[in-house]
């Protein structure tokens, strides 16, 4: 017999965002971002190509200074023109362990939006589990 481990941590979720209200639920988790004092709401978007950055975020860790990959992503709002960077990523537990990785984000001054977590170069990488009742969000990085 033998243990599998899905998972080193686990948090719970918001439902919504106290800056960018929507009419229906959302989840949203607590990350951190080296550079930054306080923590960030990023929601979880599977369907988004790429993590995003909200605009002071990135302005305020110097992301627009930084080279990356050219890229134009297409959003709800529009494509936008941006960058892709790589940037270090805490995702927060409650109980178990805080994840630190990377995440590839699309850094764009055109973006009018908040925080997203997207599938390619992050959610791609990681085991994520939900208890949607419950608001809990489970993580952990493949073994």
């Amino acid at each position: 017999m033998f243990t599998l481990t899905f998972s080193g941590g686990r948090s719970t979720f918001l439902d919504g965002h106290p800056s960018f209200t929507e009419p229906t639920a959302k989840i949203f988790i607590k990350v951190m971002l080296p550079g930054l004092a306080r923590k960030v709401l990023a929601q979880l978007d599977t369907g988004a190509a790429y993590s995003i950055l909200e605009v002071d975020v990135a302005r305020e860790l110097g992301l627009f200074a930084l080279e990356g990959q050219l890229t134009r992503l297409s959003t709800r709002t529009g494509d936008l023109r941006g960058r892709l960077i790589r940037v270090p990523l805490k995702i927060l537990a409650e109980e178990g362990e805080s994840l630190v990785t990377a995440a590839t984000f699309f850094i764009s001054s055109h973006w009018q939006g908040g925080t997203f977590l997207g599938y390619t170069g992050l959610l791609d990488k990681l085991r994520i589990a939900l208890d949607s009742p419950a608001n809990q969000f489970y993580f952990g990085e493949e073994s």
